[in-house]
């Protein structure tokens, strides 16, 4: 804006020191336009722009990718002709999950009658939950000599998964399934849970006359007994403990370690616990994962904690919260911390197999 006043006053002098050298009375009524109407036009435009302008982000919600460039659209209105060729400035901030802002950017544009797009480009490197703020847009009057800042106070969260990729860890573990009190059945063996069909078979000596199915027996002419299905217990649990490490590659490698063998598991038709430490209300959180569709809400926990405090070990709190509880396979995925030990931490989690996954 100071460029345009610069102009504005040079050529006022320009045009005055040409009025005096010829004094032609005319030129004083030139000089007298020349001052006016531009003063008059920019304080016109400047208030039509702050009553007849808006701003706002044309999704609602967004799912970007890590490591893919994402387009972000700022849409902007003109609700008033003599606003049309404004130059506007649209400035918006990134934030992470954090509250640190990771990206900043700003864009040139002009009003039209017609709705603009204001498009901000965004490679994220980390995944966690982010948070996009419309910070201010700078509305500049005709001839650019007057400026109006509007605050659209607009937000978009949305939030990164971690890149997949495959770890060279062991993810074989002993695995034995046993029964428990859950809505996941297995797929490897039957059991006594009536509410739940395992599967229909045929008819074999010492089968119990209550479990024949006779509508299928009819239809074969042979004998059908059907199984019952086997509720598995949740004893395997996957920790995740980043709250002392600063780094935040290692954190993000972690992240991908754990989503790693989240796929996996899920994939294995494993039913598991993924625990993690949520430092502001000191606490261990715990959410069981038993499909594909938990592990998108899983995360979404995940990034929204405050895992910033690692005085605590999440072991201890563990160990206080589910003192009751015990766990057949456990892993344990940390980083920033050198002072375990594996005897201690496997007694302090009441595991029988544990397996640490330093990052």
């Amino acid at each position: 804006m100071w460029k345009s006043w610069l102009i504005y006053i040079a050529s006022l002098a320009v045009y005055s020191l040409f009025m005096v050298l010829y004094g032609k009375q005319s030129a004083f009524i030139i000089l007298f336009v020349i001052v006016l109407v531009p003063l008059i036009y920019s304080l016109l435009t400047w208030f039509l722009t702050k009553r007849g302008f808006r701003a706002y982000f044309e999704a609602d919600s967004m799912t970007l990718e890590k490591n893919k460039k994402a387009e972000i659209k700022v849409k902007l209105e003109c609700l008033s002709e003599l606003c049309v060729g404004s130059r506007v400035r649209v400035f918006i901030s990134i934030y992470n999950g954090m509250g640190k802002r990771i990206f900043r950017g700003r864009k040139k544009s002009f009003l039209t009658l017609k709705e603009q797009i204001a498009l901000f480009e965004f490679m994220p490197k980390y995944s966690g939950a982010h948070k996009i703020v419309l910070e201010k847009v700078r509305v500049y009057s005709g001839f650019s000599l007057f400026c109006s800042t509007v605050h659209p106070e607009d937000e978009l969260s949305f939030m990164i998964m971690p890149e997949y990729k495959e770890f060279p860890v062991r993810t074989g573990i002993l695995y034995e399934e046993k029964e428990g009190e859950s809505e996941q059945f297995s797929v490897r063996k039957s059991g006594n849970d009536p509410s739940e069909l395992y599967d229909i078979r045929l008819y074999r000596p010492g089968d119990k006359m209550n479990r024949i199915n006779w509508k299928f027996s009819a239809k074969s002419n042979e004998l059908m007994v059907q199984d019952y299905g086997f509720p598995i217990a949740c004893d395997l649990a996957v920790f995740f403990d980043v709250s002392a490490e600063k780094d935040l590659q290692k954190i993000e490698n972690a992240l991908e370690i754990l989503y790693y063998l989240m796929i996996h598991f899920t994939s294995e038709k494993k039913l598991f616990y993924v625990i993690w430490k949520e430092c502001r209300e000191q606490q261990v959180k715990r959410t069981m994962i038993s499909g594909s569709e938990d592990i998108y809400e899983a995360f979404q926990k995940l990034f929204h904690t405050d895992m910033t405090d690692g005085k605590t070990g999440i072991e201890d709190m563990y160990c206080a919260q589910f003192e009751s509880e015990f766990l057949s396979n456990s892993i344990f995925i940390y980083s920033g911390r050198n002072d375990l030990e594996d005897e201690i931490l496997r007694m302090k989690l009441r595991t029988d197999v544990l397996e640490l996954i330093h990052v």
